[in-house]
């Protein structure tokens, strides 16, 4: 029986947006609550080319103008047009049109990100549902906070400030988030809750898993950030020990040609269940990850995990437990433990099991949305 509050959701990107995170959240929101509709409120139209337009202006550098325009528009010139007031402002003004228009028609407001701004406090309350913060990024990945000026930067994270202010409660994807937004843009710690992120454990079969064929494996489209290049020279040493380990690369594509790995880019999601079921070992030696979605998936599948002893990465593997957390950019450390858990198929077993019942406790979508509704019932 669903619960008579009725939810309207704001997103960039719509359903499938956010990674798949709001796919996935909505759907179980749904099972539970009336969700009145989700908006997607992103610049669309002359705005969106608008927008673009000034950033390419913006762009330092004259090599933009000898690129061809694909490779402008989808690298630099996207990475900016996401970064500007007139993006934030203009995708705040488009959802306080729709909400204005709505104001009937539903209890409480969701949006995933800090994006639109809350520009205040309303009767109706508004909830911010985020995995990250522009501090963070200063912070543990500054590729992410470069602006066009420092002007731009410090009015995103003023109206980024004043969102977490004026919202009513704020669900995060991490402890580590959560700590963010207090510490770093001070907000009081009682409207801040860690709720995590999900998968979709009943569609992966609680199997007795192999550990046979000495498989590492990788899914992450940015290669060089989640460590990639770092996991290549880790394999070196892993082949040297063991000479039949293979390493199976998924959604990205980087230009290599070593024996033993293979690049398969981006695979249907069928694929992807297959290459989970014979991956002995995964990993995603991360520089930074905002939460870590896909190790999840691993651990669903009873695959011991490695990543690093950085951002979310923590909060998710147990290390020695669920796999190991080994430091970034140690190429020497990651390799060790890999061998150990290829040479070792009972610690293998081990961490595989202790994953999946992590996941199965604390990691699902039914159990986000329950830690959500504690809060919507104080709001209501």
């Amino acid at each position: 029986m669903k619960n008579k509050y009725r939810i309207l959701g704001i997103t960039s990107g719509g359903f499938e947006g956010f990674s798949g995170v709001n796919n996935n959240l909505f759907s179980e929101i749904g099972k539970k609550y009336e969700l009145i509709d989700i908006v997607d409120n992103k610049l669309s139209g002359f705005w969106k080319y608008y927008n673009a337009l000034y950033c390419f202006l913006k762009t330092p550098g004259f090599n933009k103008y000898i690129k061809p325009f694909n490779e402008i528009y989808h690298g630099e010139t996207s990475y900016y047009r996401f970064r500007t007031n007139y993006y934030f402002v203009e995708r705040t003004k488009a959802a306080e049109r729709i909400l204005k228009e709505r104001t009937d028609e539903y209890d409480v407001i969701l949006q995933t990100g800090w994006i639109p701004a809350i520009l205040e406090q309303k009767q109706i309350p508004r909830c911010i549902y985020t995995d990250y913060t522009m501090k963070l990024s200063e912070k543990e990945f500054p590729q992410w906070s470069t602006f066009l000026s420092d002007k731009d930067k410090n009015k995103w994270i003023q109206m980024e400030t004043k969102s977490y202010k004026n919202a009513n409660a704020i669900f995060t994807s991490s402890e580590h988030t959560r700590k963010s937004i207090i510490y770093d843009y001070g907000v009081h710690k009682e409207k801040v809750l860690t709720v995590y992120e999900g998968t979709d454990i009943e569609k992966i079969p609680d199997i007795d898993k192999k550990y046979d064929y000495n498989i590492i494996l990788f899914v992450g489209v940015d290669f060089e950030r989640k460590g990639g290049y770092i996991l290549l020279n880790a394999f070196k040493k892993i082949r040297e020990e063991i000479k039949d380990a293979r390493l199976i690369i998924i959604g990205s594509r980087p230009k290599i040609n070593i024996e033993g790995v293979e690049v398969k880019g981006f695979v249907s999601y069928i694929e992807k269940m297959h290459y989970f079921s014979i991956a002995s070992v995964f990993t995603m030696p991360s520089f930074a990850e905002p939460f870590g979605l896909v190790f999840l998936e691993a651990m669903a599948h009873k695959i011991p995990c490695i990543g690093t002893n950085v951002c979310a990465m923590p909060e998710i593997i147990q290390d020695f437990e669920t796999g190991y957390l080994v430091e970034p950019n140690n190429s020497e450390e990651l390799a060790d433990r890999v061998i150990s858990i290829l040479k070792d198929h009972e610690l293998a077993r081990k961490m595989g099991t202790n994953g999946r019942k992590r996941v199965e406790e604390l990691f699902t979508w039914e159990k986000v949305v329950k830690r959500m509704s504690i809060e919507f019932d104080k709001l209501i």
